[in-house]
């Protein structure tokens, strides 16, 4: 019953705002076995229920659950809908994470406003972003992207900007703009030149 709210939720929203064509129900329930194991990731006592309940009434949770289903498209070739997820992103929760990039278990959208993720990243588990951060290439349209490690933070206004290998356990503080390698286990800090905690 509960999970097909969240189909009837999704294709209502494609429906009425682009008069586009349902989403396979498997492509979403998919994505929604994914959005549960993100969230139980770091707060496992949240079941089913109330995940559906901030999916249809929190940005945060629906910024996740649509670029969960957006992957889910990407890597089965269903390109006719994903301009239409993209854009419901960016419209509805004013975030951009591309369909390209790889995000694992545990991904946390906090305050996601502002944020964008680019294309071609690999970001490894309990990966947690706030707003205002950016993922992003020195060059657009070209290159590998930014490998992350586990368990990385990003706190508000901050960015990784290259071709960057992040390992794991890093936090990366607000207004810190990261261009260089960083080892596991640091805290990254911008002060008048970036420092290595």
């Amino acid at each position: 019953m509960g999970r097909h709210r969240i189909v009837d939720f999704l294709n209502f929203l494609l429906q009425r705002v682009y008069e586009s064509k349902p989403i396979e129900e498997s492509f979403i329930l998919d994505a929604f076995n994914k959005v549960v194991k993100d969230v139980n990731y770091h707060f496992p006592t949240v079941d089913e229920l109330e995940i559906i309940d901030r999916i249809t009434t929190n940005q945060n949770e629906l910024a996740l659950f649509l670029f969960r289903i957006g992957r889910e498209l990407h890597l089965n070739n269903k390109d006719n809908l994903k301009a239409q997820i993209h854009f419901l992103m960016k419209d509805l929760c004013g975030c951009e994470i591309y369909f390209n990039s790889s995000i694992d278990t545990g991904f946390c959208i906090v305050h996601g406003e502002g944020t964008v993720i680019g294309s071609r990243n690999t970001i490894g588990k309990g990966f947690v972003i706030h707003q205002n951060c950016t993922v992003g290439h020195k060059v657009n349209g070209a290159g590998v992207g930014n490998v992350i490690g586990d368990n990385v933070k990003m706190y508000c206004n901050s960015s990784i900007l290259g071709e960057l290998k992040i390992g794991d356990d890093v936090t990366i503080g607000a207004h810190t703009m990261v261009n260089k390698n960083v080892k596991s286990n640091r805290t990254v800090v911008s002060t008048s030149r970036l420092e290595y905690l």
